[in-house]
């Protein structure tokens, strides 16, 4: 076995475990920024590598979980798939374990009434549509998930070996790099670039019960699996047996079917595609292409701005950049005009997945509003630390107070902490 097919089996096989310590880890790096010289960076490196690791966790277990669990549970099981499980039990290094491993035994049956898993969100479907379709967009989204995972700790440790000048440089080249990765997947898509292009965690795995993590099961479709065991009952003259466990005596089907109904087989849903409609007509484009490189603009007008003024006191630091109005307002133009021309979707007929998607974007419009320029420093800034003050003298609140203190250095001095 090699060493990441035992990594694998290892992760699969202490899921609990291993979520445990992630979570716990996370939460932990909430409380580090303030409490010790470099505790920033020691922070936000600890949370990039949390995320980067259980991103890869992530990818593993869909490979091993079939998607025949968000399905309604088949109403008969294998027979002759049961007495063989039942009577034959090889020994440790037997020959008979070999050919059990070496074929490719389905998913277990497991006595269930609901399906085990949750139905796929829309973004998940999106998602993983255009992951499997295209290898560029997943190369892609894969790329910008990573890179903002670990684009503040880059930050952090270029301004710590090469001052605010160097910091510039290397947001520069982060921020090019976005943008085209971006870029490019509006040009295979044509279709508006959710700020979270590739599919996110939506189940607790540790809930799962450890016996359907098989290595091969998601390449088995339900249908073909019941084709299989129906035939090979019949070939045995053996009567198929109940998997599901029957349901009350005189209990209202509702009870049971309703639930279900959002556990839909794929083909009985709306295609992906239909998710997020294409853009039509250049002024929707040019709304996604604002969107798409408007770190990039921003960076390139507050290093314009830092060399106009370079007799100024630290004339490249973020502090004294973010009270120049000319790059603040000038972006606040851009993403309003990128407001104004992006789709309106109908509330009728407008997918949850585009209003969700146009409601981040409005969030991060506000962000920019008031965590960022002179609007931080003469308003949002000052009303945050009164508060923060505020609860500081509040003897359980205080914490709070305290972990509010700890991260406004943090919005001061770098570009990703917005």
């Amino acid at each position: 076995m090699s060493p990441l097919s035992a990594y694998h089996q290892l992760l699969l096989s202490n899921l609990s475990t291993v979520q445990t310590i992630e979570s716990g880890l996370s939460n932990v790096t909430w409380l580090l920024p303030g409490r010790f010289e470099d505790a920033e960076l020691a922070s936000e490196g600890l949370y990039a590598l949390l995320n980067v690791v259980s991103g890869y966790h992530d990818s593993i277990l869909h490979a091993h979980l079939p998607n025949s669990l968000s399905l309604p549970p088949h109403p008969f099981a294998s027979t002759s798939t049961r007495h063989a499980s039942d009577q034959s039990q090889p020994a440790s290094g037997s020959a008979g374990e070999s050919s059990t491993q070496a074929s490719s035994p389905p998913p277990p049956n497991i006595n269930r009434t609901y399906p085990l898993l949750p139905p796929a969100s829309d973004h998940a479907r999106y998602t993983r549509y255009w992951t499997n379709r295209s290898l560029a967009y997943g190369r892609a989204s894969r790329a910008l998930t990573t890179i903002g995972y670990l684009e503040l700790v880059i930050e952090m440790l270029a301004k710590r070996k090469g001052g605010d000048r160097a910091r510039w440089r290397v947001v520069l080249v982060i921020e090019s790099i976005k943008t085209f990765l971006r870029l490019l997947i509006l040009r295979i898509t044509k279709r508006p670039v959710l700020f979270n292009p590739s599919p996110q965690r939506e189940v607790d795995p540790s809930t799962l019960p450890p016996e359907i993590l098989n290595s091969n099961s998601n390449s088995l479709s339900s249908s073909s699996l019941i084709n299989n065991t129906s035939l090979v009952d019949q070939q045995e003259g053996l009567k198929p047996q109940p998997l599901s466990p029957s349901i009350a005596p005189h209990a209202p089907l509702r009870s049971h079917l309703y639930p279900m109904l959002s556990n839909m087989p794929e083909s009985h849903l709306v295609h992906p595609l239909n998710l997020v409609q294409k853009l039509k007509g250049k002024k929707e484009y040019v709304s996604e292409i604002i969107w798409s490189s408007v770190g990039l603009i921003h960076v390139l007008l507050l290093m314009k701005a830092g060399r106009k003024s370079p007799d100024t006191y630290k004339p490249l630091s973020l502090a004294t950049l973010s009270r120049s109005y000319a790059p603040y307002l000038l972006i606040l133009r851009l993403l309003l005009l990128a407001r104004y021309l992006r789709p309106k979707p109908s509330s009728s007929v407008a997918s949850p997945l585009i209003l969700a998607h146009q409601a981040t974007q409005d969030k991060k419009l506000l962000a920019r509003a008031f965590l960022t320029g002179p609007m931080w420093l003469g308003f949002t800034r000052p009303k945050v630390q009164g508060i923060a003050s505020g609860l500081a003298r509040v003897p359980v609140m205080g914490l709070v107070g305290e972990l509010v203190q700890g991260y406004l250095p943090l919005v001061d001095d770098y570009f990703y902490c917005e």
